[in-house]
């Protein structure tokens, strides 16, 4: 029988490229938008319904780069530079990790995601076990590209370094298991240019081509890292991943904070994807990244959060307020409108993901992926949606989260997450990590 639902008394914003805010339903049928606007009689016929009270309903957020395996490691390394922050923390407790604490991280993740209006994601996990991502989102009902990470010998930290055979072995092993699903699905992430070898990146790029996976790695986030690239390649960060063959529509370059105007264009004429994470560029020093000229050019611009030990939070709304301030600063108070902002965190996080025909905006056909937003004091009167959205709302205004038709977060509770059961697991499983990891 056909699962209804409707969504009624509403201010539909179905589309963040307009501006139009249209006053009526959403009628949902087996995870899929049907109508929007007015609705007829009969198609309230069996439907479950939701008063939405004259909240604002929007497409659901997409970030495209969070370190779901980070989570429980939320403020152990703060204030440091980059380099210092991942070899004397990150990487040992990476490298530290069970499966019950993968999941556990995963599952804290989650519900910071959903609570906040995530409703897909493309993760950066390790080494090891990032099949256990695909076990939590599966779980908690969220949709996701999971980046397997890749590191070699090369990489700076043996007990991370994984033989690129195994490392190979390991995604053929998920693809069999996860392959044919409708909403996660895998994705190939060598760290950055220095994690492994130039002959093992180009292995990997060939693997992830094979079998139709997105690239995802992190590139030119630190002036010391482009530095080294330079130092140990002779070429300059994307520059050296482009002679690779690394650069165009599948690959997603995360921060591109350093980049020089030749690599912005070498970008723009491959159609490579950027990923933005403006919060942990602040917190790590890292620099303001030129969005600007990135948006300028015609490039596909997406938001992230990163991971927890580099931001703490993993909210959507704050990132996007960051982006668009951030760019002020560089060029003008009239740089980057927040309708623009809010296309990246929805329709430019699609794109990037390769679901722009199925997330994004709420168009009949499309997938039933929405947020619905409460007015707080801080909103009010808030004529412009995508101003609201950018510069007044923020993550706690989520009154509701639904991913697929089905509602994963309501006003105030996670409905696929024991939030009780979860905060104990956290403790426990964050206190046996740091120690296996030796640092408690």
């Amino acid at each position: 029988m056909t699962r209804k639902i409707l969504i009624h008394n509403a201010r539909i914003w179905p589309d963040p490229t307009l501006d139009k805010v249209l006053s009526g339903s959403i009628l949902v049928e087996d995870g899929v938008v049907r109508k929007v606007g007015a609705i007829d009689p009969e198609d309230r016929t069996h439907a479950e319904t939701i008063d939405a009270q004259g909240r604002l309903v929007m497409p659901g957020l997409v970030q495209t780069h969070v370190h779901l395996c980070q989570t429980l490691m939320r403020g152990v390394a703060e204030d440091l530079p980059l380099l210092r922050w991942l070899r004397e923390y990150i990487w040992p407790l990476e490298a530290a990790h069970d499966r019950e604490s993968l999941r556990i991280s995963a599952l804290l993740a989650c519900a910071a995601l959903i609570r906040s209006g995530t409703t897909a994601v493309m993760t950066f996990e390790t080494v090891r076990g990032t099949d256990v991502a695909f076990e939590v989102l599966s779980e908690v009902g969220l949709m996701g590209h999971i980046s397997h990470c890749f590191m070699d010998d090369s990489g700076g930290y043996a007990p991370l370094a994984v033989p690129l055979s195994d490392a190979f072995r390991t995604c053929e092993h998920i693809l069999q298991q996860w392959g044919g699903h409708p909403d996660l699905r895998l994705a190939i992430a060598p760290r950055f240019a220095l994690s492994s070898t130039p002959e093992n990146l180009k292995e990997v790029a060939r693997f992830a081509r094979e079998n139709h996976l997105l690239l995802h790695t992190h590139a030119a986030e630190q002036r010391d890292e482009v530095e080294e690239v330079q130092r140990r390649t002779g070429y300059s960060n994307v520059e050296f991943l482009d002679r690779l063959g690394i650069l165009g529509p599948d690959v997603c370059l995360v921060h591109c904070v350093h980049v020089r105007p030749p690599e912005i264009a070498r970008m723009a004429e491959t159609d490579t994807r950027v990923i933005h994470c403006p919060s942990a560029n602040l917190k790590l020093g890292s620099g303001i990244a030129p969005i600007t000229e990135y948006v300028e050019r015609g490039l596909t611009v997406s938001l992230g959060a990163d991971g927890a030990p580099c931001n703490n939070r993993l909210d959507a709304f704050t990132e996007m307020r960051a982006a668009a301030l951030l760019q002020k600063i560089r060029s003008g108070p009239s740089a980057l409108p927040a309708r623009k902002i809010v296309e990246m965190a929805t329709i430019g996080g699609a794109r990037t993901l390769r679901w722009d025909h199925e997330i994004g905006a709420l168009r009949p056909g499309m997938r039933a992926n929405l947020i619905m937003l409460e007015s707080s004091w801080q909103v009010v009167p808030g004529e412009d949606p995508a101003g609201s959205v950018v510069y007044a709302h923020n993550s706690e205004d989520v009154c509701l989260t639904m991913v697929n038709g089905k509602v994963l977060y309501r006003d105030g509770r996670l409905l696929t997450i024991d939030e009780d059961c979860l905060r104990r697991d956290v403790e426990v499983q964050r206190r046996l990590l740091f120690q296996r990891a030796g640092l408690r």
